[in-house]
C-alpha cells in the first residue's frame, strides 16, 4: 500500500497539483485502504476442526444401538462460522471428500451464550450462579430441513442438524446430523469441536456487557461456587400460595424409553432397575460426562441423592414476573428431610407457564417439558425458533436447590439435572413432576401434585 501511495504522490506532483490537494488525496487513500482492511477482517471466518470418535474411542456411546448404518463412515473436516454481523453467522460443515456441504444461514449465536437474566443484573452472586449454571448445562438446538441447505445430492436424506453447547466448558461444542432411514430419523454423524475462544469471549461481552476475564476461569474449568442465599423476590412476586396435596410415586418403576433407554447402560449403580426409590441413596453412581463430551463408565460419578429420599411437603404458588408478561405462572417448592438438618433440602421449580406443559400419559413421559437447573436456562433440547422466542435474558424460569437456610446448593453434587413436567392425561388439574438424574440417565423423583 505504501509503495502505491508514493507512486501516486510523484504522479500528482508531476501534474503540478498544490500541496493541499495532495493532502486531500492522501487522507482519502488512507481511509479507502483502511476500510478495505477492516471489511476483510470483519468478514474473516472462524474455523474449527471437527473430531469424530470411533467405537473403540467411545465405547459408552448411548447412540451405539440406534445410529444410522453409515454413522462411522461419514467424515467432515471443519465447521466454519462466517459473520454476517456482530452476532449472526453463516455456519458451514465442510466435508472431507464427497460428503454433502451443509450451510445454516444467518444463525444468531447469542442465545447459546450464558446470559445474566434481566431480573438479577444488579445482584453479583445471583448473576454469577446464573452464568455458571447456564454454561455447565447442555443446550442442544435443532435445525430442520427448511433451516439449512445442502450442496450435494443428499443421497442419505439428511433431515436435521443439531448444534450443541455441551455441559463441560465454554468451548466444548458438538454437531450431530440425523438422516432418514425407513421413515425414521437416526443419528447419522456426530463430531466434537472447540468453539473459537476469541469469538466466544467477544460474544459473551456483547451479550452481557461484562468483562470476559472476570468469568473466564470458572467457565473454562469448573470452580465450586460459594453457597449463599439468592433473593428469590428478585425473580418473581408471589400472588398466593398453599400446601399442595400430592402422591409420592417413587416406589413405581418408570418406562425405559427414549433417552432413559439409550442411557440405561451407563447407570453404574443400582443396576437393572427403574424403581426411583432405589436410586435415592448416596451409593448411586452414574457414568461421568468427560471431555470432549462423552460418557465414561470408568469414571463413576458420585451422588448425594439420599437428600431426596423422604419428601415432607410441597408448596404450590401462583407467581408473576413483571419483566416477563402479565401471565400467571406456577412455582412448586419441594421440601425433603425437613427434620434432619444435615439432609434438609428444598427444590424449587418456578416461572412455569401452564399452557406450555403438555398433557401426557406417564408412558410418554419423555415427551414432557424439561429444563436444567439454573436461572433463565434454555431447555436441554429445543428447535431454533423456540430458542429465539424464549430468550434467557428475560425468561421467568428458574430451578434450584437450597439448604434449610435458603443457601444455594450445587445440583451436580446431589446428582440431579432438572425437572420434567406434564399434566395428567386423566385429570388436568394434576401435574406430574419428575426429577431428572445427573446427565438424565434416570428419574430420581416422581410426584403427582394436585393443583
Amino acid at each position: 500500500m505504501a509503495n502505491a501511495i508514493r507512486a501516486k504522490i510523484k504522479f500528482l506532483v508531476h501534474l503540478n497539483m498544490n500541496f493541499f490537494n495532495v493532502c486531500i488525496f492522501l487522507v482519502g487513500s488512507f481511509l479507502f485502504f483502511s476500510c478495505q482492511n477492516n471489511s476483510s477482517e470483519k468478514n474473516k471466518p472462524f474455523i474449527a476442526d471437527l473430531i469424530e470418535l470411533t467405537p473403540e474411542q467411545y465405547p459408552d456411546n448411548p447412540d451405539s444401538e440406534i445410529k444410522h448404518p453409515k454413522y462411522e463412515d461419514i467424515k467432515y473436516a471443519h465447521i466454519q462460522f462466517l459473520p454476517s454481523n456482530d452476532t449472526v453467522f453463516d455456519i458451514t460443515l465442510i466435508p472431507v471428500n464427497s460428503n454433502d456441504t451443509i450451510i445454516l444461514k444467518s444463525v444468531n449465536l447469542m442465545e447459546y451464550l450464558p446470559t445474566v437474566n434481566c431480573a438479577i443484573q444488579k445482584d453479583k452472586y445471583a448473576s454469577y450462579i446464573d452464568i455458571i449454571n447456564q454454561e455447565w448445562n447442555r443446550n442442544q438446538v435443532q435445525f430442520n430441513e427448511a433451516e439449512f441447505e445442502i450442496k450435494g445430492i443428499n443421497a442419505d436424506k439428511i433431515k436435521r442438524v443439531d448444534i450443541a453447547r455441551n455441559c463441560l466448558n465454554a468451548y466444548l461444542w458438538e454437531v450431530i446430523l440425523f438422516a432418514e432411514i425407513n421413515g425414521e430419523q437416526k443419528p447419522y454423524y456426530h463430531a466434537w469441536f472447540n468453539f473459537p475462544d476469541k469469538l466466544y469471549a467477544s460474544l459473551f461481552e456483547k451479550r452481557n456487557n461484562l468483562k470476559w476475564v472476570d468469568y473466564q476461569k470458572p467457565l473454562e474449568n469448573w470452580v465450586d461456587p460459594e453457597s449463599k442465599v439468592i433473593d428469590l423476590t428478585l425473580l418473581r412476586q408471589v400472588v398466593n400460595e398453599k400446601e399442595a396435596a400430592f402422591k409420592n410415586l417413587n416406589y413405581l418403576p418408570y418406562a425405559i424409553k427414549g433417552e432413559r433407554k439409550k442411557k440405561f447402560k451407563n447407570i453404574i449403580y443400582p443396576k437393572n432397575t427403574s424403581v426411583i426409590q432405589k436410586f435415592l441413596s448416596d451409593s448411586t453412581l452414574f457414568s461421568t460426562f468427560s471431555p470432549p463430551g462423552i460418557y465414561n463408565t470408568k469414571d463413576p460419578r458420585k451422588t448425594e441423592l439420599s437428600k431426596l429420599d423422604s419428601i415432607d411437603k410441597i408448596i404450590f404458588r401462583k407467581t408473576s414476573a413483571s419483566y416477563y408478561s402479565k401471565d400467571t405462572l406456577i412455582e412448586l417448592e419441594f421440601i425433603f428431610n425437613a427434620n434432619n438438618p444435615k439432609k434438609h433440602t428444598r427444590f424449587y421449580v418456578s416461572g412455569i407457564l401452564p399452557k406450555e406443559i403438555p398433557v401426557l400419559d406417564t408412558a410418554d413421559v419423555n415427551k414432557g417439558w424439561q429444563n436444567s437447573m439454573g436461572i433463565g436456562n434454555h431447555t436441554f433440547y429445543e428447535n431454533y425458533e423456540n430458542a429465539k422466542i424464549h430468550s434467557s435474558r428475560n425468561s421467568p424460569y428458574f430451578s434450584m436447590l437450597t439448604d434449610k437456610d435458603g443457601k444455594w446448593v450445587d445440583s451436580h453434587k446431589i446428582g440431579i439435572d432438572g425437572p420434567l413436567l406434564h399434566w395428567d392425561i386423566k385429570d388436568r388439574t394434576k401435574l406430574h413432576v419428575w426429577i431428572l438424574s445427573f446427565e438424565r440417565h434416570a428419574f430420581v423423583g416422581h410426584y403427582l401434585v394436585d393443583l
